[in-house]
């Protein structure tokens, strides 16, 4: 089959500019919409792992102090219920463990070894209180304590407990 020079021209035809632009214009805007969805998906896992490690960090310092505090055959520190940044107590060893926030870090000593980290370093330690319970169960001689911690830049979050004194 012969074909006319009108189909011929129209067979090896190209496309149009305006063709062109209306396809470029479409996965331009495909390709955007992908690269933005990523960048959300990639801010948001970021984020969640900066929650976990806070977190993380927020339950261990507890759990060490906790264990610390339950354990202890005194308290020198705080000695009342107005609330202290610093916390001193006697173990069962006799040897004083001393726990406050050095550089943004909350820092355990026990008698004169080396201080240890309680936080992770990515963590910022904003504020630690301890104070002797007063109130109802003031009896129970226990402390409250009070860690806030901070990765920017989330907002900062408070872990609080209350411990018993070993009598």
């Amino acid at each position: 089959m012969k074909l006319t020079k009108l189909q011929a021209k129209e067979a090896t035809r190209g496309f149009t500019l305006v063709e062109l632009i209306i396809y470029l214009a479409i996965v331009s805007v495909l390709a955007t919409s992908l690269i933005l969805w990523s960048l959300t998906v990639n801010d948001l896992g970021a984020r969640s792992r900066l929650g976990v490690e806070l977190n993380a960090s927020g339950r261990f310092a507890l759990e060490i102090i906790t264990r610390d505090i339950e354990q202890a055959a005194g308290v020198t520190i705080p000695a009342s219920a107005v609330p202290s940044p610093t916390l001193v107590l006697v173990n069962t060893l006799g040897e004083t463990v001393t726990i406050n926030v050095s550089n943004g870090q909350l820092i355990r000593v026990v008698a004169l070894g080396n201080p240890i980290s309680l936080t992770a370093s990515p963590v910022a330690v904003t504020g630690f209180n301890v104070a002797r319970e007063t109130g109802q169960w003031s009896a129970r001689n226990s402390l409250a304590v009070t860690l806030t911690l901070q990765v920017l830049p989330a907002p900062p979050r408070t872990f609080t407990t209350l411990v018993n004194l070993r009598r």
